[in-house]
């Protein structure tokens, strides 16, 4: 005798306050960040432009945070576009200066409703030649800094009852190109991290995700080498390198109610450059 399928129960009063069928699942309301407090490290590097950008655009409260005082330009252009914002300054890699700037932080808004980890470095050197003080700053960097903000910022969260943590990964954690063996296990490391925490988090209303981007185009990136603009231009689908933007759209998705059932997943917005990579 077949069962009948089980029908998810709608949530009680979901709609009601609307009276409409389909309210609760608008996107202005689904995406919307609205008061909510977004911690993003690396704020000052071209990807974090992108994303600030995406937050504010959403109605979110912003504390970008980088080691240099020249995240402070960053965020004046962002209050004077209108953006309430808040600068950080301190080094990712240290332990104690984590725990006071999350504290500092949280208190300007009285929450962190979101963490993304994207303070990062790169150290372009053959592996014979690589030093133990090269491989350890991308190491602390990349991937240890993830565990130091991310357990600060989960210990807010948790009290709260809700928060979203986010990671960014790379499309090198399932790939690799040569010189560059401290980025490639530091971003395979984030990958493995970020299921862990999630987790360990179980139940306490915080997920834990990472983003892993492609080829994008920053500052710090190969884009301005001809030949590997090419390169990389031909051989993803999308005929074209990333751009900061790209990952704003991404980033929202965990971020808000949208992605609340997405966790321990790592994401790649990488232009189909996977699906076409063995």
């Amino acid at each position: 005798m077949e069962t009948a399928p089980q029908i998810a129960t709608p949530i009680p009063g979901a709609d009601a306050a609307d009276g409409h069928l389909f309210a609760s699942l608008a996107p202005q309301r689904l995406f919307s960040m609205e008061g909510k407090v977004v911690l993003i490290t690396g704020a000052a590097g071209g990807i974090a432009m992108g994303l600030a950008r995406g937050f504010a655009a959403a109605g979110a409260r912003l504390l970008l945070a980088d080691y240099t005082d020249a995240v402070h330009e960053r965020v004046a252009q962002f209050r004077a576009a209108g953006c309430e914002a808040h600068g950080l300054v301190f080094d990712v890699t240290d332990p104690v200066a984590v725990a006071a700037a999350v504290a500092e932080g949280a208190a300007v808004w009285g929450r962190i409703d979101v963490a993304i980890n994207n303070a990062g470095v790169i150290v372009r050197t053959p592996f014979l030649q690589l030093s133990p003080e090269e491989w350890q700053k991308v190491i602390d960097t990349d991937l240890t800094a993830c565990f130091l903000v991310a357990q600060q910022a989960a210990r807010l969260m948790v009290k709260q009852g809700a928060g979203r943590i986010i990671n960014m990964g790379s499309i090198m954690n399932h790939v690799s190109r040569p010189n560059l063996v401290p980025y490639v296990s530091a971003k395979a490391g984030v990958s493995g991290f970020t299921r862990a925490i999630a987790a360990d988090l179980a139940g306490t209303g915080v997920t834990a995700n990472a983003l892993a981007p492609g080829y994008t185009i920053t500052p710090f990136s190969q884009a301005a080498d001809k030949d590997f603009n090419a390169f990389v231009s031909g051989w993803t689908p999308a005929r074209r390198w990333g751009r900061p933007e790209d990952i704003a759209g991404a980033a929202l998705l965990l971020a808000s109610d949208a992605g609340a059932y997405i966790n321990g997943h790592t994401l790649y917005i990488d232009g189909g450059f996977l699906s076409v990579t063995r």
